[in-house]
């Protein structure tokens, strides 16, 4: 438990489900072109490098205002644990700001083998973030994540739990945090 006595673990469980079950680990993507600017338009970018430290892509100052309560959430690095096979991306990072409700969002980037960026179920919308095409699905309980394509076939995301704000979509956070990615790649 942390200082406010809210329980993370559970949080942070129901996090790496939503985004393991919204990647399809079980069922890598077929066939599909990506869009978006090809290896040569992105400068400084490598096959199989990181595409950018999910830690410093974006800040708390990229989240609205309305879910800013505390000043300077600091975020916290969240790498897959190497025990849990369904933790699907590469690497993570968490930023929350936790009340009696929860509200966290993780950042990830991983590869198109593993996370799926085109809509299967009911619950998926196809979405362009910039140039990049991707999907998002919405689920119960203030749940929302997105995945994108990104150069090489790596897909950045947004996974977001926000029962803390509910007059605040939690969808229109994870666009917002996106589409913010997604410039600061292009930059």
């Amino acid at each position: 438990m942390d200082t406010l006595g809210v329980r993370r673990t559970p949080l942070i469980a129901a996090l790496l489900v939503i985004a393991t079950v919204a990647a399809g680990c079980a069922q890598p993507v077929r066939g599909e072109a990506l869009a978006g600017p090809t290896p040569t338009t992105t400068p400084g970018r490598v096959p199989g490098a990181a595409p950018y430290d999910p830690c410093k892509i974006v800040t708390w100052a990229d989240f609205p205002l309305e879910v800013r309560t505390v000043e300077n959430v600091v975020p916290r690095h969240r790498p897959p644990n190497p025990q849990a096979p369904d933790e699907v991306y590469a690497d993570g990072c968490a930023f929350d700001n936790m009340g009696e409700k929860p509200f966290m969002a993780l950042v990830i980037w991983g590869s198109i083998t593993k996370i799926r960026v085109d809509p299967k179920g009911p619950e998926d919308k196809p979405v362009v973030y910039g140039n990049r095409r991707g999907v998002r699905s919405v689920y119960p309980g203030g749940q929302c994540v997105t995945r994108f394509t990104l150069d090489y076939g790596q897909v950045g995301g947004v996974s977001l739990v926000n029962e803390r704000f509910p007059e605040v979509d939690p969808c229109t956070i994870v666009d917002v945090l996106a589409e913010k990615i997604v410039q600061r790649l292009a930059s």
